[in-house]
């Protein structure tokens, strides 16, 4: 009972805050939501020092300090993000259009070909820049999609976060035991949407390589695309030049690994997968999640994230720590 009470409470928080963020002029919400974001930069000792040891990892040739300001910028992008979530449930879809655009009209005929061929389109993406508005955008310019999501603990956010998420003809599959009712809708030519990027356990993926570091991947994307024979496109939505303003791209439909041999296929299409990732998160790095425990599964069962007092002044002033891979 107290627990639920507490949920409630923090509901109550999340959508005041919303609700007033929702109503302040652009500027001041970017300004209020990023200012709060570089707060928390310097707050939460343990995420900053898990980005830390991530940045080590992808760019070993950059300096500490290109990595913290980078990861400082990480932390103020979530703050613009949570400005075009607090806007959301006001926009239109008129103005959802003028805000975001295809960075190309290549990028919307890549979609267009994977369609022609008659399968539903499986799109793989990753926690970059607003990554919330991209099915949204997608959905108003062209077609409507099923978007894989973990429920919130929180109910009552969950319920509103779905709400959210659902505003513009989109829907939303819960991510335990998905596999077959994404067969299902691909099968029936619908396209299904899937955040790839994030660490997994070993019972639930396999291991590729990701900025020259084992990393623990979901093996079902690729799963998918093998058993549905449905076309597979990587797209990102990244932030234009204009503030508030983003730009949608899609790479042509991906040249499966087809051996004949299905355990090597989902591993060697996982990496192919996790390829365009790291490639969209060199050419973008402050747009990513730095944040997240990508190498906490490990085929030797170490992990790269100790986290001691050393570490943490280490994250702070730039030294080398012991954590670092």
């Amino acid at each position: 009972m107290i627990g639920r009470a507490l949920e409630w409470l923090a509901y109550v928080g999340v959508r005041v805050f919303v609700i007033f963020v929702a109503y302040l002029p652009r500027t001041a919400a970017y300004t209020l939501c990023k200012t709060l974001a570089a707060g928390f930069y310097y707050l939460d000792s343990r995420h900053r020092h898990i980005g830390m040891v991530n940045l080590r990892i992808a760019f070993p040739e950059q300096t500490e300090a290109w990595r913290k300001r980078t990861l400082k910028e990480s932390f103020k992008l979530l703050g613009v993000h949570a400005v075009e979530i607090c806007k959301f449930s006001r926009i239109t879809p008129e103005g959802l259009a003028r805000r975001i655009q295809y960075e190309s009209e290549a990028d919307r005929r890549h979609y267009l070909t994977a369609r022609a061929s008659g399968r539903g389109v499986l799109f793989i993406t990753a926690h970059i820049s607003a990554w919330e508005l991209l099915p949204a955008a997608h959905a108003v310019m062209t077609r409507p999609l099923h978007v894989v999501v973990r429920p919130l603990n929180n109910p009552y956010l969950n319920r509103w976060v779905t709400e959210l998420r659902t505003r513009f003809g989109n829907h939303v599959v819960s991510k335990k035991n998905a596999l077959r009712r994404l067969m299902r809708l691909l099968a029936n030519g619908e396209d299904v949407g899937l955040l790839i990027d994030q660490n997994v356990q070993e019972k639930d993926g396999v291991y590729t390589t990701m900025f020259g570091h084992s990393a623990c991947a979901a093996s079902g994307p690729a799963a998918l695309a093998l058993k549905t024979g449905s076309p597979v496109i990587a797209g990102f939505l990244l932030p234009a030049e204009k503030p508030g303003h983003f730009r949608i791209r899609f790479y042509p439909p991906l040249d499966l690994i087809q051996t004949g041999d299905y355990e090597r296929d989902v591993v060697a299409n996982t990496g192919l997968f996790m390829s365009y990732i790291e490639k969209v998160v060199r050419e973008h790095p402050a747009c990513w999640l730095w944040g997240h425990r990508r190498f906490q599964t490990q085929p030797d069962g170490r992990h790269p994230y100790v986290f001691t007092s050393r570490a943490r002044r280490a994250d702070i002033v730039g030294e080398t720590s012991d954590s670092d891979c």
